[in-house]
């Protein structure tokens, strides 16, 4: 599968490409299929990112005391802990995916929030405001689930999600391996 992803210059910078400051580079991957336990962990690792970026999104459609909107507390905090318990193997995964020549970068204090950076967007940019409440309440039914659950949650919703819109331009789809049975 061919995933575009849009990031900015500086972005761009730190993986070698070049770009003038300011603008945008579209870079595209050819992602293999990720078993489902591989998305979780990718997903788990960058929960705490994926919540402030809805919650930026659905400032202007939730109030200040909704889950999506809360940068700290008990409900941010269990996925910090769970972001960094699934790190190791989001980051064998994305090892795995960008090849021997990426390791040092991977290896560094950078690796996670540059590939939190790149990911999250890649993730909400289609979310409608209107959509706002309906993700909140998604969230907070899924609240009481330990938050790897909630991280495989979040992963069969896209899943699904997905199988309705494959050719969709524009729209994040998760390359998940076909899995027989199910």
């Amino acid at each position: 599968m061919i995933m575009r992803l849009t990031i900015p210059a500086a972005l761009a910078l730190l993986a070698g490409a070049t770009a003038a400051s300011g603008q945008s580079v579209t870079i595209a991957a050819k992602l293999p299929c990720l078993a489902p336990p591989e998305a979780e962990s990718l997903v788990a690792s960058i929960v705490p990112e994926l919540v402030a970026d809805v919650g930026r999104i659905c400032a202007k459609s939730l109030p200040p005391t909704a889950l999506v909107r809360q940068s700290s507390g008990p409900f941010i905090d269990r996925y910090r802990a769970e972001a960094d318990r699934a790190w190791p193997r989001a980051q064998a995964l994305v090892t795995r995916i960008a090849g021997a020549d990426a390791t040092g970068l991977l290896g560094s204090a950078f690796a996670r929030p540059l590939l939190a950076t790149l990911i999250t967007p890649t993730i909400t940019r289609s979310i409608d405001p209107a959509d706002c409440a309906t993700i909140e309440r998604i969230v907070s039914l899924a609240q009481p689930l330990p938050s790897r659950n909630a991280a495989a949650l979040f992963v069969a919703i896209v899943q699904l999600a997905d199988s309705k819109r494959r050719d969709a331009p524009g729209k994040f789809v998760l390359p998940l391996c076909r899995q027989e049975g199910r």
